[in-house]
């Protein structure tokens, strides 16, 4: 499952690199503005429902929002999905077709202060920062935004992560500096009602053995379980892998070994959140910045205790990893790269449309269907949908 990842504007020139890897998130790769893509006038077919993916009955007394200005999107199935607008939380039970206002009452802004995660159809946290930020109020919900729970909480937001229903967890931002970030970390065991602090940082002894350093911005976190976890990120150093390891629920943290692949063992490089299938297989997408711009998707076997670089494939902006063997990255051009074979060989698909503004998102589920979420210069959101693997993108929201 991905959360709402963060972009990532790709720079032009290498002299830009250590200003790309001080970033503290992704931002969108930027095109130039000139004009809405041209799409193709392909209709499109709707996969039947499978046994995972059955229609859902419609929300009873909730609206429909006609074209959500959408800044974020996760689906969890090609049928079912969640987004977020500056005022609104919605959700698709068609693929992307009707959006239900699921907001929870009292919520007026949402944006990209916000927090959110989604753990399947049903479950989600939403968390609200209060003016200064430093303290917010967590909503949950376990039957597809129907009804929620709130409670106030310490911490005004950051990346939310949940393992299951009960255990969770939020890297908190707590100020950055040049090239260096300090985070807090809290864990909940009870789906988000009560939360500790596993970890704090003290950026005067962030250099020391078993923690997480204060050097370096941190880009996502992910448990396995309540005590296996991984933070990742990136500082401008060549031949570094920014990769954090835990044992213990957040308390301790080490780095990881982890091998470059050839040509690139002297690249600077932005480690993205891991993505677990099983308690054994995982996969954590790199960004290598050398002579040419590469991803790499590192892959476990062994539950995250060893990581293994794939092929590289020249390629930047988007990626999306909905399955163990299914690697995507654009940037929105002419050529979209597709693995499907766990990263071991790369192939190139032509889309139907060369999309010349910003890419904000794209997310596949599988293997054929995905959607991407697009803004213009004017700040127009449009969301497409493809059944193809990404050949042929055909409008949602125009």
């Amino acid at each position: 499952m991905d959360i709402f990842r963060n972009k990532l504007r790709i720079p032009t020139a290498l002299v830009l690199l250590a200003v790309v890897l001080t970033a503290c998130a992704p931002t969108p790769t930027a095109l130039p503005p000139t004009g809405m893509p041209t799409v193709s006038e392909t209709p499109l077919v709707l996969p039947s429902p499978t046994t995972e993916d059955t229609l859902a009955a419609p929300l009873p007394n909730l609206p429909t929002v006609s074209a959500p200005s959408l800044s974020r999107i996760e689906m969890q199935d090609v049928l079912h999905g969640w987004g977020v607008t500056d005022t609104n939380l919605v959700r698709t039970l068609d693929g992307g077709t009707t959006w239900h206002d699921v907001t929870p009452p009292g919520v007026t802004r949402l944006g990209l202060s916000s927090s959110v995660y989604f753990l399947d159809p049903d479950r989600g946290w939403l968390v609200i920062p209060s003016a200064d930020f430093q303290t917010g109020t967590l909503y949950h919900t376990t039957d597809g935004g129907l009804t929620w729970s709130s409670g106030t909480q310490p911490f005004g937001g950051g990346i939310l992560f949940f393992a299951d229903e009960d255990t969770g967890f939020i890297l908190v931002d707590r100020g950055a500096a040049a090239g260096s970030q300090a985070v807090d970390l809290y864990s909940t065991q009870d789906g988000g009602t009560t939360w500790s602090a596993a970890y704090v940082m003290q950026p005067g002894v962030g250099g020391n053995v078993n923690t997480l350093p204060f050097s370096g911005q941190k880009s996502g976190v992910t448990f396995s379980d309540s005590l296996h976890g991984w933070v990742g990120g990136n500082i401008p150093m060549e031949g570094n892998v920014y990769l954090y390891a835990t044992q213990d629920g957040g308390h301790t943290w080490t780095k990881q070994p982890v091998t470059l692949p050839a040509g690139y063992t002297n690249a600077m490089t932005e480690v993205f959140q891991s993505r677990f299938f099983t308690s054994s297989d995982a996969v954590i997408p790199m960004r290598m910045m050398a002579v040419n711009f590469a991803f790499d998707f590192l892959v476990s076997h062994d539950g995250g205790m060893t990581w293994a670089a794939t092929t590289p494939v020249l390629a930047g902006g988007q990626y999306s990893i909905p399955t163990i063997q299914d690697f995507f990255v654009w940037d929105g051009g002419t050529s979209l790269s597709v693995s499907h074979d766990g990263g071991s060989t790369w192939t190139s698909v032509t889309p139907n449309l060369n999309v010349t503004d910003i890419l904000m998102k794209f997310v596949f589920v599988d293997a054929s269907n995905g959607w991407m979420l697009t803004s213009d210069a004017s700040n127009h959101h449009s969301l497409y949908r493809t059944s193809d693997g990404g050949q042929t993108w055909n409008p949602l929201i125009p």
